[in-house]
């Protein structure tokens, strides 16, 4: 891919990229946790198992306690983790510092935003509009019926579809493994940031890359 190539649109992750909503998230867990009988987890434990939507990340959270739930009791403990989140979607979230400043100047120079997430839709474009209402996303999706999860390229390939641009002209920026693979499957430009719910030596070790540890260096990929 040529990477010299100008770009057009950014199609970001939600949780972990332009959004810390660790606290939120582990609040959350921790209530379907509490039905389950067992102790909380800590924030950096939940989100080792943040990324592949919030079943995964439940199950996750309860192997962390050794408890493998059978399938009518996960679905009441998702049931409580989905209904504590969308009581209280905004609980302990805020944008990334930097993160409003690189979307004023990416529609100022008229790049086509999205927001692509493996997060419920409705918390998606819920707390999408709260923190960032302002900026015109064409498309903030997050998990639905119907809907493939990331890594499946097929959401991403609809933004590009939408924004007018080929596949080389779009940036999907993540934090993940998760968005890494996507955006290869997409045949786009990947960002992986650092601040979010991975570490440097985990995303290195995933193959993660190019890394990007600030939003300033993120911006002299975005704006070179």
């Amino acid at each position: 891919m040529d990477n010299t190539q100008r770009i057009r649109a950014l199609l970001f992750d939600l949780d972990g990229t332009l959004v810390d909503t660790s606290g939120g998230i582990a609040h959350a867990v921790n209530s379907a946790l509490a039905k389950a009988g067992v102790l909380p987890i800590s924030t950096g434990q939940c989100m080792q198992h943040v990324g592949r939507g919030l079943r995964n990340t439940l199950v996750g959270a309860l192997a962390e306690r050794d408890i493998q739930a059978d399938a009518e009791r996960l679905e009441y403990l998702l049931g409580v983790l989905k209904a504590t989140y969308r009581d209280e979607p905004l609980k302990d979230s805020f944008p990334y510092p930097g993160i409003v400043g690189l979307l004023e100047k990416s529609v100022a120079g008229n790049l086509r935003l999205g927001v692509l997430s493996n997060k419920d839709d409705s918390l998606v474009k819920v707390i999408t509009r709260a923190l960032f209402g302002e900026t015109p996303f064409i498309m903030i999706q997050g998990a639905a019926d119907g809907v493939p999860l990331k890594p499946d390229p097929s959401k991403a390939l609809e933004f590009a579809g939408k924004a007018g641009c080929r596949t080389d002209e779009v940036l999907l920026i993540g934090d993940s493994e998760v968005d890494h693979l996507t955006a290869e499957a997409a045949g786009m430009r990947g960002a992986i940031v650092t601040w979010g719910f991975r570490s440097r030596g985990a995303l290195e070790s995933s193959g993660c890359e190019p890394l990007f540890d600030t939003v300033e260096e993120l911006e002299t990929e975005v704006f070179p």
